[in-house]
């Protein structure tokens, strides 16, 4: 089940995560991206509210862009999922 954009929005608000971008699929969420403040922590959530995170070392440069984003080696982080109300 697709989630719709406010909802996702909110949920991610609720968390304290910026959100980086979204992908879209007939107006509801396919994907969101977003990252911990702060910090080189980016999380990926599935459709559902899943989490997934993706921390770059701290001696290492961020080297993240909007163009590799979605080709991080995310793992599952249930500690991430998103809860809608």
């Amino acid at each position: 089940m697709l989630m719709r954009t406010r909802d996702f929005e909110q949920a991610v608000k609720d968390s304290g995560i910026e959100v980086l971008r979204m992908q879209l699929e007939k107006g509801q969420v396919k994907k969101c991206f977003g990252q911990v403040s702060d910090s080189c922590t980016f999380v990926e959530w599935d459709e559902t509210g899943r989490a997934f995170v993706f921390t770059q070392p701290e001696d290492e440069e961020c080297c993240v862009s909007s163009f590799n984003m979605d080709a991080l080696p995310y793992e599952r982080d249930p500690k991430f999922d998103l809860v809608f109300d």
